[in-house]
């Protein structure tokens, strides 16, 4: 973290170095270049949001005893692949081929499982790259409907996202924050409007219901309600990780803008202050159908240029699940399974 910070600093830099950088999700927990098969009987599995764990008996190179443990996407995900709390038999075969974790060398992330019924499912390839999926239906040129992330994004970031430079005050703010230990999901939050449109594998409905625009992500049950006849910020109003927005239609776009933010975090490796504003500009592209995010972010005291990205998204028939992430579960193996 501060090796990016300090480099995004400079005047210039490159944008795969900080994104290099700016990623602190999948990469900081596993190495994608360090894969490992694991083979032996399920102990236990912890079926939840935002990630289920699979514990595994099994015989060590040195013909020991051990339990390893593997995560595995959240359960509302497992389930729309057709796995089932019922698809891991305790005691029953199962064989999973992961990434090995950075903290604990009994520890992975599953890219493809074999599971006891014998079904084979594939989740992360051996680059590293997500398998996600939902069936594209037709639909109105409009906003409303429900819609689901077109691409994987790493970390919940993209290639696309600009490059900015960062303060001093910045440098320091990232270099004290454990992103490890103090990721807001940790909490269930969904740390921020930008990060809650970028969860991969998970759709979101906007709606409206009468004069309000309702945006549900399933990401952590998040839940906007913006009244449309509201044109502007209360002054002193609360200050949370979504903050307070106002939106309007220009012609078939909606545009919602936002700011009393709590301080917090935008996504992994991207901290806020108090003065987040964000805008968030949405249309149907009428050729392909899909759903355009088109943001902006303003933060001076941390970044002193605005941060820019886009979100594309397909038209879809799933209905938006139960997140019900759980904060004592799901983030991390259990304490007993874990060898650090």
């Amino acid at each position: 973290m501060n090796r990016f910070l300090r480099l995004a600093a400079a005047a210039s830099i490159s944008v795969c170095a900080i994104n290099a950088h700016a990623h602190h999700g999948w990469v900081a927990h596993y190495d994608r270049d360090s894969f490992v098969r694991v083979e032996g009987t399920v102990r236990e599995i912890e079926f939840v949001n935002p990630h289920a764990y699979v514990y595994i008996d099994t015989i060590s190179p040195q013909g020991e005893n051990e339990v390893r443990w593997c995560e595995l996407q959240a359960r509302t995900q497992l389930e729309r692949r057709g796995v089932t709390i019922d698809s891991f038999a305790i005691g029953g075969p199962i064989v999973v081929e992961g990434f090995i974790s950075r903290r604990d060398p009994l520890g992975c992330e599953t890219g493809t499982i074999r599971l006891t019924d014998g079904q084979v499912v594939v989740f992360r390839e051996r680059n590293g790259q997500s398998i996600y999926g939902a069936p594209q239906v037709a639909g109105e040129t409009g906003v409303l409907g429900t819609w689901y992330p077109k691409v994987f994004l790493a970390e919940a970031g993209s290639e696309t996202d600009s490059v900015t430079r960062v303060t001093e005050a910045a440098i320091e703010a990232h270099d004290a924050f454990d992103w490890i230990t103090q990721n807001p999901t940790l909490s269930c939050s969904p740390a921020s409007n930008i990060r809650a449109w970028s969860a991969p594998g998970l759709p979101t409905e906007i709606r409206t219901q009468g004069d309000t625009i309702v945006i549900h992500h399933e990401f952590m049950d998040t839940i906007r309600e913006i009244d449309l006849t509201v044109t502007e910020h209360p002054a002193d109003g609360p200050r949370t990780d979504l903050g307070h927005s106002i939106a309007r239609f220009e012609g078939d776009e909606l545009v919602i803008e936002t700011q009393n933010f709590a301080p917090g975090a935008l996504w992994a490796g991207r901290l806020n202050t108090a003065g987040l504003q964000t805008t968030e500009r949405l249309n149907v592209d009428p050729e392909t159908g899909e759903l355009v995010l088109n943001w902006t972010v303003t933060d001076p005291e941390f970044y002193p240029d605005p941060i820019t990205g886009t979100r594309v998204l397909i038209r879809t028939n799933l209905a938006v699940d139960s997140f019900d992430c759980e904060p004592s579960a799901g983030h991390r193996p259990r304490d007993g399974y874990r060898s650090n």
